[in-house]
């Protein structure tokens, strides 16, 4: 995942870089061509000095000659030759070793034609531009510097303007993830002067209100109806046992109470099971205790050995000490829950293991194929069409966890069933 500001500001990082990439063989070229013009001129400034001057000294041709041939020896840069006849000028850029610097150099030159006491002479003029590759690196560094520094700055500006700019945005989303419906209120958003926060701020508050809305209304109905229902069940029940209790029913008669009686059981568990989960999002359980979680353990595995017996499971654990703080009856309802559901998905023979370290409590047991994990903690939704359940189970653990903002989570790895809560 990456940040918004951070989606926003690669592409102009990117095209900065670009264009100070091409911007160095660019300065380069621009920089090679002043300087091979400013040189040219410089030459053709020292061709017309050389030839006034030797001109207005009137000296003789003997004269002249051994004045050339002095300046051909001793001044660097200068070639004189005998033309017998004028020829175009001439610019180029030369590199060859040069005795002087005693090493490869580059020249730029220029041969042209010049007349003294009505001799021509072929002239040849040259300047050592090796100065040019130091100024262009020169220029090129600065460049560079100055670039990063543009850069640099119009990052930190760009996030420090950023993030005044998104700050209502940044707590409206903070409130969001502090939200529960089971609060049964609304978060207050921040103010905001920006048109568009502000009209994602009013959504919101509608669609919060909305939501807590038929949230509270579905909560009622679950409530009510499970509580209203409880009366009614308890009567059924009871006059079940009745007739259960006669000696003049025959035997197909008492299949068929005793099937009633399984399902008004059934019944009752998921009308219990529901109010429970209304009372869990009530926040009905506030009251907090140190628990030892092993210890808990201990209780529960002896509870439930004559299970494992009877179903012939090979029950192992590997408990550390670990206490956490949470009401005493909602930890032991999701150590149960899970144990449970290791139970019922493990095949006769199979094994249920327990571990238990300082940071999670693992419930593993054989199994033949992974569960539905889209339907795991759905109410009422089965995880396998093996097992019939009410599907309350699960969705009661899951429940829990999110009370204590502990994280439960499934896999299926090695032939084993693991449902571990990360605290």
């Amino acid at each position: 995942m990456k940040k918004l500001l951070d989606q926003s500001l690669r592409p102009l990082v990117i095209y900065t870089l670009i264009v100070l990439i091409v911007s160095i063989p660019v300065y380069f070229l621009i920089i090679n061509w002043i300087w091979e013009n400013e040189l040219d001129k410089h030459h053709y400034a020292i061709r017309e000095k050389l030839e006034k001057r030797l001109t207005s000294l009137d000296l003789p041709d003997s004269a002249v000659g051994d004045m050339i041939t002095v300046l051909d020896k001793v001044q660097p840069g200068f070639s004189f030759n005998e033309a017998v006849a004028p020829s175009p000028d001439s610019t180029y850029t030369l590199i060859r070793f040069d005795t002087f610097m005693n090493d490869r150099e580059q020249f730029r030159c220029l041969m042209t034609d010049i007349r003294v006491n009505g001799k021509l002479l072929r002239v040849l003029i040259e300047t050592n531009m090796e100065e040019i590759d130091e100024t262009i690196l020169a220029i090129a560094a600065v460049t560079i510097f100055f670039f990063i520094l543009l850069l640099a700055g119009f990052v930190y500006l760009n996030r420090r303007t950023a993030i005044r700019v998104w700050q209502p945005f940044y707590e409206t989303l903070a409130g969001l993830h502090a939200f529960r419906l089971e609060g049964g209120k609304t978060m207050k958003l921040p103010v905001s002067k920006v048109t568009e926060f502000t009209d994602l701020n009013q959504s919101l508050d509608r669609l919060m209100e909305a939501s807590l809305a038929s949230y509270k209304q579905q909560k009622e109905f679950t409530e009510n109806a499970s509580h209203e229902l409880q009366t009614p069940l308890a009567i059924v029940k009871s006059k079940l046992d009745l007739l259960l209790q006669s000696r003049s029913l025959d035997q197909s008669q008492m299949q068929i109470l005793d099937d009633a009686y399984q399902a008004i059981n059934r019944v009752t568990r998921i009308n219990k099971n529901l109010l429970l989960l209304a009372k869990i999002e009530h926040a009905q359980f506030d009251e907090q205790q140190n628990i030892s979680i092993s210890g808990l353990l201990a209780e529960l595995t002896t509870q439930f050995a004559d299970r494992f017996e009877s179903g012939g499971i090979h029950y192992k654990e590997h408990v550390g000490e670990i206490i956490v703080p949470s009401n005493p009856m909602l930890l032991e309802i999701l150590l149960t829950n899970l144990l449970v559901n290791a139970v019922r998905y493990t095949p006769g023979g199979g094994s249920v293991s327990v571990h238990l370290d300082q940071r999670e409590l693992t419930f593993s047991n054989t199994g033949a194929s992974p569960l539905h994990e889209q339907n795991l903690f759905r109410r009422f939704a089965q995880a396998s069409p093996e097992h019939a359940g009410s599907g309350l189970g699960l969705a009661i653990a899951h429940e829990i966890c999110e009370r204590y903002g502990w994280q439960i989570h499934y896999r299926f790895e090695g032939g084993f069933h693991h449902f571990t809560v990360s605290f």
